[in-house]
């Protein structure tokens, strides 16, 4: 994990790329994965800021965890819904790097003083719209509302969605109270009666923090067996 200037970001994509392009990795799934911690540790660090673009912040990071749980769980099974929202992900992504790349270049043109592209064979002649052949306002309405379609839409925010990703640190209490009247509890005992797959995957990050903070250690005999989780002695 590295450190990155704590500076108000405009949204969660210009974020995400300053990860990736700060550790040189390409826009892929696997990137996405690697980042994941560092881009909540940059959240939590966020403060009080607008709900609304926290709650972007919030729609991303769980795409991201998404992302990072399909990396750990072997035969990890999403619905078309989530493989979709990996792909959307990367695509915008994409999309957000050679936008902010053009916008680079228009930056270093005005710098320059660049602000005018001429023709020196058109000086001194009357200024003349040529339109197309065929072209007339009809078209070019067509051609604007076509372009306006495009253009991402504001979406409202699954509120249900948010609670679940900002609910690890919840998870992570639970897990420790749970083991206090048990030093060795199964995996399958701590999800019990959980019936949201997402559920799942956050505790199951959980037990993955607490084990970096060596408060437990786990142990599975062999692939797809129970896991066990252990609470460590101080």
């Amino acid at each position: 994990m590295f450190e990155i200037k704590q500076e108000k970001f405009e949204g969660p994509l210009e974020l995400l790329l300053e990860l990736i392009e700060k550790e040189k990795l390409s826009i892929n799934e696997i990137s996405l994965a690697k980042v994941t911690d560092d881009y909540l540790s940059h959240i939590k660090s966020l403060g009080k800021i607008d709900p609304i673009k926290l709650g972007e912040f919030l729609v991303v990071a769980s795409q991201l965890m998404l992302v990072k749980s399909r990396s750990l769980l072997p035969d990890f099974a999403e619905s078309e819904e989530e493989q979709g929202s990996i792909a959307e992900l990367e695509s915008r992504l994409l999309e957000y790097q050679r936008i902010r790349n053009l916008a680079r270049e228009l930056k270093k043109l005005e710098e320059a003083g660049s602000l005018i592209q001429s023709r020196e064979a058109y000086l001194n002649l009357d200024r003349v719209f040529y339109p197309p052949p065929k072209l007339d306002a009809g078209r070019l309405r067509e051609a604007f509302a076509s372009f306006i379609s495009t253009l991402p839409k504001i979406e409202k925010l699954v509120e249900e969605r948010i609670r679940k990703i900002v609910s690890l640190e919840e998870k992570i209490t639970h897990i420790r109270s749970f083991l206090q009247d048990s030093v060795e509890r199964a995996f399958s005992e701590i999800v019990k009666g959980t019936r949201e797959k997402v559920e799942v995957i956050v505790s199951f990050l959980a037990i993955l923090e607490l084990a970096r903070q060596k408060f437990v250690e786990l142990e599975q005999k062999s692939p797809f067996e129970e896991i066990l989780v252990k609470r460590i002695s101080l």
